[in-house]
């Protein structure tokens, strides 16, 4: 009995020592990466690939998006460079507003205003007319018009499979409230549940994930699975964002341009040649139905379309503030 006591402590002492000693290992290596991770500095990805519009409002959003006007909430927005809070809604219309527009200009896509029913809902019930959307040629290589070809080729492809039997040609022009929500069901599907914020938080963060896989922003450390749970910002590759300061420079003078050309008197009052462009700064008379569809602003039609597109989007989600 005695030597059977023996042999089990003798075993007991073993499988403790093992123990201990990968504790104790364990212990020496995460003590080495946290004092790495405190000493070094995060290895620089090297930039790669053109940065869209979207992407060029993402990246320099200080100078394209308006500050937060109630800071906090569950979805936040940061300017990449100066970490100033901007607000997340119009961080999104932005993004959206900057490559239609570009898009527009290089003959990609064009826009047409057609009439019809009002919808009796919010954000503008009585509007009477629509803008839509036919693709001339091949979508550029950004995060954004990569979601709009996907969108394209769902709304077109349905079409195509009802006519399938007939002689009938597929009409090629698109709603802008149809495309966009397309867009942002192709958007979810490459978006991890941990990722998704909402409408505003979503279209970002994929154009963000975009510029993480060209190195124009490195992620975060996630050394824990807590990390790579909570949502951490994004830090910028400085160097290779500052060699895009120009065609930054540049999207904004075209967007200008473009307001100026196909925008109302309304909507280019005080517009300055820096700082962020007004989305719902608009001609008031818009809304009036007895206005013809050749006398409305092709600029002011689309950032209200795009603010009533999102705006709807966000009513059928529950509240960011929600538990805030």
């Amino acid at each position: 009995m005695e030597f059977a006591i023996g042999i089990a402590l003798a075993i007991v002492g073993v499988v403790l020592v093992v123990a201990g000693w990968k504790a104790w290992q364990l212990f020496i290596r995460r003590a080495g990466e946290l004092a790495a991770e405190e000493v070094g500095a995060p290895l620089v990805p090297e930039a790669e690939g053109p940065v869209g519009a979207d992407g060029l409002v993402c990246l320099f959003a200080h100078e394209f998006v308006r500050p937060a006007s109630k800071p906090g909430g569950r979805d936040r927005a940061f300017a990449v460079l100066t970490e100033q809070e901007l607000d997340p809604e119009d961080f999104a219309l932005q993004m959206l507003y900057a490559l239609m527009a570009d898009l527009f200009r290089e003959g990609v896509i064009d826009f047409r205003i057609v009439e019809r029913e009002p919808t009796y809902t919010p954000p503008f019930p009585s509007k009477t007319w629509e803008l839509q959307v036919q693709q001339l040629r091949d979508l550029p290589s950004s995060p954004l018009a990569s979601a709009m070809g996907v969108a394209f080729e769902m709304i077109l492809g349905r079409r195509r499979k009802r006519r399938r039997r007939s002689n009938e040609d597929v009409d090629s022009w698109v709603t802008i409230d149809d495309l966009i929500d397309r867009m942002l069901r192709a958007i979810r599907q490459e978006l991890s549940f941990w990722e998704r914020t909402g409408v505003y938080g979503d279209l970002r963060t994929y154009v963000e994930n975009a510029l993480v896989a060209q190195g124009y922003l490195m992620r975060p450390g996630q050394a824990t699975w807590l990390d790579r749970v909570r949502q951490k910002r994004r830090k910028p590759n400085l160097e290779a964002i500052e060699e895009l300061a120009e065609e930054a420079a540049d999207l904004r003078q075209r967007l200008v341009l473009f307001r100026r050309e196909r925008g109302s008197a309304h909507a280019c009052e005080d517009l300055g040649e820096s700082g962020p462009m007004p989305i719902q700064q608009v001609d008031p008379q818009l809304l009036d139905a007895s206005r013809s569809l050749g006398e409305l602003p092709l600029d002011d039609c689309l950032r209200t379309s795009l603010y009533e597109v999102l705006t709807a989007l966000r009513q059928l989600e529950p509240s960011g503030d929600a538990g805030v």
